[in-house]
């Protein structure tokens, strides 16, 4: 399965020239639409604690300020037993998935840009 997911984020990595923000964001919005998820007054931080315990079966994040950490993750687990970095085009395209979620559960943009990828992640995540 990590193959698989690896080259299909590589494969939308080659086709977009890099630029895969739209594609996860959009398809985080559709996600959320989806989600068996209600957020009374959503806030940042009700949007990603709600979505760690949807989450929670490969997952383990949570805000901290304005910062998003990632203790455990599943796509480090995958690139660990692909003798890969963490960061590349696969966990490019999930953190932009991840931001359109969110996006989608609060009506409002979200962004992530990673400060520091490896045993834990950390993202300055805001929302506009």
């Amino acid at each position: 399965m990590a193959f698989l997911l690896d080259a299909f984020a590589s494969t939308i990595d080659n086709i977009m020239g890099g630029n895969t923000a739209p594609v996860g964001r959009i398809a985080g919005r559709d996600t959320a639409k989806k989600l068996p998820l209600e957020i009374p007054e959503p806030t940042l931080e009700k949007v990603i604690e709600a979505l760690s315990r949807q989450m929670q079966a490969g997952f383990e994040f949570s805000l901290e300020e304005d910062r998003l950490l990632f203790d455990r993750c599943i796509l480090r687990e995958m690139c660990r037993l692909r003798k890969q970095e963490p960061g590349e085009s696969l966990c490019r395209l999930f953190h932009y998935y991840l931001d359109g979620i969110a996006n989608g559960l609060l009506c409002r943009p979200v962004k992530s840009v990673p400060e520091s990828v490896g045993e834990r992640c950390v993202f300055k995540t805001t929302a506009q």
